[in-house]
């Protein structure tokens, strides 16, 4: 398994990419995402994500594209009237939920936000993450996983002092847990299995958290590595903390990145295997020893305001919308054969 060779863009040798005036002159966005609708209220399910939701929708408002709001995916079992679906809508409800609204987009041949549904759904399976980063000598924890074809949830065919278990396909660490006795975790890895989700179990590794944000600006754009300390001596950020119903978690530019170049050099490694895509997150954990795990990598992340990739790009001198125009020009370059022939009331279709 190979990549491409890609010439990426480093913390102060890039910058946000900006709409052409005849795109946004054409631009008819429709806006898609569970919240889109909120008015900014924090919601008691999702916490600040309904915040992150209307944050987008206002930094859409302000580069003065047209724009129409949906919090359904029925917005497009027809075909829409927008030449452009920004869509963040990854929380459906049902597994593989991430990629049904850009595989809608692909069957009405309407440029969206994101990346292909193929590397959307190979991004989001822990599990083939991680084999691609063991095939690339990417050091990753040990780790096994569990289909919901069985309910077994035999012990773990590799010893570890603790287990780290949750969904395969999990966002914002949603379902985590972990023990160093593997019979306390087993029942809830059977009720995860239940409950339609595949499980993965890693192995835990003592240390700090720390995630290098990408932006598509044309080529990959490499933003300063944060660091996500949690309170606690385990270092574990949790689903409470990210979605703002605890505290205890922050996100701060980490200062010593470059005593790490391995952060920056897995992350190409990476990006030369799944690129093009619009944004993403690579996550790290750093050992007290200095080492380097690659934990798994986030396509379509969180964009909100207190989140890594915008408070990274916040550091070199950008706001939250520079950074919004930035993935919206680049998901149009990237898909200009289909935005052009949306523009021409064509529908693409393969011949064959």
């Amino acid at each position: 398994m190979s990549g491409i060779q890609l010439d990426h863009l480093l913390f102060g040798e890039g910058q946000p990419l900006r709409l052409k005036d005849e795109d946004k002159k054409r631009l008819e966005v429709l806006f898609l995402a569970k919240h889109a609708l909120s008015g900014g209220a924090f919601d008691k399910n999702d916490g600040s994500h309904s915040v992150y939701h209307d944050e987008i929708r206002a930094c859409l408002e302000r580069l003065g594209v047209g724009l129409k709001l949906s919090n359904t995916y029925e917005a497009l079992f027809k075909a829409p009237d927008s030449n452009f679906i920004f869509t963040l809508f990854n929380r459906g409800g049902f597994r593989n939920s991430e990629i049904l609204s850009s595989c809608l987009c692909e069957y009405h041949s309407v440029p969206y936000l994101g990346a292909p549904p193929s590397m959307r759904g190979f991004a989001d399976d822990k599990h083939l993450s991680k084999m691609m980063y063991r095939d690339q000598g990417i050091p990753t924890p040990r780790w096994q996983i569990y289909r919901t074809s069985s309910l077994e949830a035999l012990v773990p065919s590799f010893e570890a002092e603790r287990y780290v278990v949750k969904p395969n396909n999990s966002s914002a660490s949603w379902g985590i847990a972990h023990s160093e006795n593997w019979d306390d975790l087993k029942p809830h890895v059977i009720e995860l299995l239940k409950d339609n989700h595949d499980v993965i179990v890693e192995e835990f590794v003592p240390g700090v958290d720390v995630t290098v944000p990408v932006i598509g600006a044309g080529k990959p754009w490499i933003l300063p590595p944060m660091l996500n300390p949690s309170q606690g001596d385990l270092n574990i950020v949790t689903y409470e903390q990210k979605r703002g119903f605890q505290g205890g978690s922050s996100i701060e530019v980490f200062e010593d990145a470059a005593k790490y170049p391995e952060l920056i050099d897995y992350t190409k490694t990476s990006n030369s295997m799944i690129w093009p895509f619009d944004y993403g997150r690579y996550d790290y954990r750093i050992e007290p020893n200095g080492k380097v795990w690659a934990l798994e990598f986030n396509l379509s992340c969180n964009l909100g305001s207190n989140r890594a990739i915008i408070q990274s790009a916040k550091s070199l001198g950008y706001e939250q919308v520079d950074i919004v125009e930035s993935v919206l020009a680049n998901a149009i370059e990237r898909q200009r054969v289909m935005f052009e022939a949306v523009i021409r009331g064509e529908q693409i279709r393969y011949k064959m």
